[in-house]
């Protein structure tokens, strides 16, 4: 059963969720611009943890403004450890929300427990070109004219007009996170919630910062000195590619790496047992 409560922190009000017992672990979603997806994920696991959730400021049910960068989404996300009166916390993080994990064990680790680091896109910007390689070549001539005309679309339409656009452009777009392409939009259709949209604003505007972030030029030193337990799973077939997540865990001298066959980016949804099978006994030799 899971407790549902808004809190209100500097410039925003985030909408959270917490469920299970044990040690606190809270999930960071991806996106950025998107809302919480991941409590098929807290189910995994909340029986080892007490497992907290969020909207992220300005995506899903919470609110608030600029900035939009990661020092802020580091911010929020350390002041809610601070309202719910943790000392620590495990940090999971999926795709965006892996490289936020990330940022905030090395501005604070000393609050970090440990850090589960699942399907991000590490610290190697040639992701993106390879990312967009792999995302065209899944999808037919067909589907990529559809995805540019409904992107297009997506810039003029208006009220329920733009909810249906909306939602055919991520439902293609996302189905290439989905090894198994014959369920790809069945599987997909599960991240939706009713009456939630994109930011694409937020999305923009914190993923540019987000390279920022990962071209520092300091940036291997101090993962070279992250001593927390960390443990960087990503899927084979994810077309974000799994040599990025490779070379991040290999920076991080405690971490440990899993590569799960025969999956793409949104493992819980394809073969949860995988999945599963990764996060337990890691939080399990935490106890």
């Amino acid at each position: 059963m899971q407790h549902v409560e808004v809190v209100s922190i500097a410039g925003c009000a985030l909408w959270t969720a917490r469920q299970g017992n044990g040690p606190a672990l809270v999930c960071c979603h991806g996106g950025p611009g998107l809302w919480d997806y991941l409590e098929p994920v807290a189910a995994m696991v909340d029986d080892l943890a007490t497992v907290y959730r969020y909207d992220q400021r300005s995506c899903g049910r919470s609110t608030g403004g600029p900035p939009h960068d990661v020092a802020t989404a580091v911010a929020d996300l350390d002041a809610l450890r601070e309202q719910w009166g943790l000392s620590q916390w495990i940090v999971l993080g999926h795709s965006w929300g892996a490289t936020l994990a990330l940022a905030y064990g090395l501005a604070h680790p000393a609050r970090l427990r440990a850090l589960i680091y699942l399907c991000g896109t590490g610290v190697d910007a040639s992701w993106h070109a390879e990312y967009r390689a792999n995302r065209a070549a899944l999808l037919s001539p067909d589907e990529q004219r559809q995805l540019t005309d409904l992107r297009t679309c997506l810039a003029t339409a208006q009220e329920a007009e733009f909810d249906a656009v909306e939602r055919a452009y991520c439902e293609l777009a996302w189905s290439t996170d989905i090894a198994d392409r014959a369920h790809a939009r069945e599987l997909v259709r599960q991240l939706f919630v009713d009456g939630l949209h994109v930011n694409f604003q937020v999305n923009e505007l914190l993923g540019n910062d987000t390279g920022r972030f990962t071209q520092q030029s300091t940036l291997p030193e101090q993962l070279a000195t992250l001593r927390v337990p960390t443990l960087v799973i990503h899927g084979e077939r994810d077309p974000r590619p799994a040599r990025v997540a490779r070379q991040l865990a290999e920076s991080i001298p405690t971490a440990s790496y899993v590569e799960l066959p025969h999956i793409g980016h949104l493992p819980w949804l394809e073969q949860p047992d995988l999945l599963r099978g990764a996060l337990r006994p890691f939080l399990e030799r935490l106890s």
